[in-house]
């Protein structure tokens, strides 16, 4: 039987079009050919997604698809240089990336329609935005927007391992901030990032690294051990709680949804009680701990990424990868003002010299070579 996601619509005959489509594909599952036992030889081999997501977002003309032979008011205001990869050329601000062409792909053909911050949603559920009330900038969330591709993960794992032993590490994470919390003290919630109408329960579990002040921009310089404390929101231990109180109040907990099982035999039931024990997982596990806490990293390493949120929120990230998680988003986002981040309204050549081309160089090639030499670029 196929599972399809979406909402449930009927058909003129009372079905809906979900259990149509899923009674139809039962039947082609039967044709020849269409036998879902016979394995394909290009047969997917990647068990993680690492999503670094460059808000704003980059011009193509001054980082991989330059257009060199265009006319003088197309180009941008840099030069290529050849990549490793014959034929490509891109941003001479980009040489490590240009080293390592080999261990990625340019897709040229990706488009949308959208001139807007919108394509926020786009890029992260595969949907244009469908209508809703946004905020007075018509960007925030709701619950009617399409489930991201991080929450589609994180229903589907559930769902296979629904009974099973729970895993102290959900499936979609969301590094170092949720996307918004950075910019004007939070004020905005971005749509895309989000479970929508598939659920709160399946969004991303975000860490929170904040600001030194509102004018301060930790993606444009060295952070500090101490700014760096990479915790999920709503999960930090309080220093009153001792692990034997936990555990009592744990065994209270247990009670009360033992009661509750036996007068309502319900799904919802069940659900809520394996968020419970996710939440009880995450809360004691010491590797989660480890795999969070970056200064079990290497200081070479370290500095291979750079010390800025967006080098060290990577190796968070791999971090994650290599204890279990499989989406994985590392956003760079906008702190503050035009300037700040990959949407360049204002001061566009000198941003993208100084800060936004040298970090994405540094970071994202330091991130392809270490998934490489660790085993795991193929699979990621």
């Amino acid at each position: 039987m196929l599972t399809l996601l979406g909402r449930r619509r009927r058909l003129c005959n009372g079905l809906t079009r979900r259990a149509f489509l899923q009674a139809g594909g039962a039947g082609l599952c039967g044709l020849p050919g269409f036998s879902p036992a016979a394995p394909q030889s290009g047969a997917a081999r990647a068990k993680s997604v690492l999503f670094v997501y460059l808000f704003g977002g980059p011009s193509q003309l001054e980082t991989f698809d330059m257009k060199p032979d265009a006319p003088s008011h197309i180009r941008g205001p840099f030069q290529p240089i050849a990549a490793r990869t014959p034929g490509l050329r891109i941003c001479e601000h980009l040489p490590r990336l240009a080293a390592a062409s080999d261990r990625y792909c340019v897709v040229r053909t990706l488009n949308h329609p959208q001139n807007d911050h919108n394509a926020a949603h786009y890029i992260q559920t595969g949907h244009p935005m469908p209508p809703a009330e946004r905020g007075p900038s018509n960007v925030n969330a709701a619950p009617n927007d399409w489930p991201s591709m991080g929450s589609v993960v994180e229903f589907l794992d559930r769902q296979r391992h629904r009974g099973g032993r729970v895993s102290p590490l959900p499936s979609y994470i969301y590094l170092p901030n949720r996307h918004g919390e950075i910019q004007l003290g939070g004020r905005y919630d971005r749509l895309g990032q989000y479970g929508g109408w598939l659920g709160r329960q399946y969004n991303a579990l975000a860490t929170r690294i904040r600001k030194r002040d509102s004018g301060d921009n930790p993606y444009y310089r060295a952070c500090s051990d101490a700014e760096l404390k990479f915790q999920f929101q709503g999960l930090q231990p309080q220093p009153a709680v001792s692990l034997d109180r936990l555990d009592r109040r744990r065994s209270l907990l247990d009670q009360f949804d033992h009661a509750r099982q036996r007068l309502l035999e319900t799904g919802p039931i069940g659900d809520h009680r394996e968020v419970c024990q996710q939440a009880w997982e995450m809360l004691t596990s010491p590797a989660l701990r480890d795999a969070l806490d970056i200064r079990r990293e290497p200081g070479s390493l370290r500095d291979r990424y750079g010390r800025n949120l967006f080098g060290q929120s990577l190796i968070v990230g791999r971090r994650m990868v290599e204890a279990g998680a499989r989406f994985v988003t590392v956003i760079w986002d906008m702190p503050d003002g035009a300037p700040s981040g990959w949407d360049s309204h204002e001061e566009l050549s000198t941003s993208l010299r100084d800060h936004l081309l040298p970090g994405l160089d540094q970071g994202f090639s330091a991130l392809l070579e270490d998934l490489g030499q660790r085993g795991l670029l193929e699979e990621t």
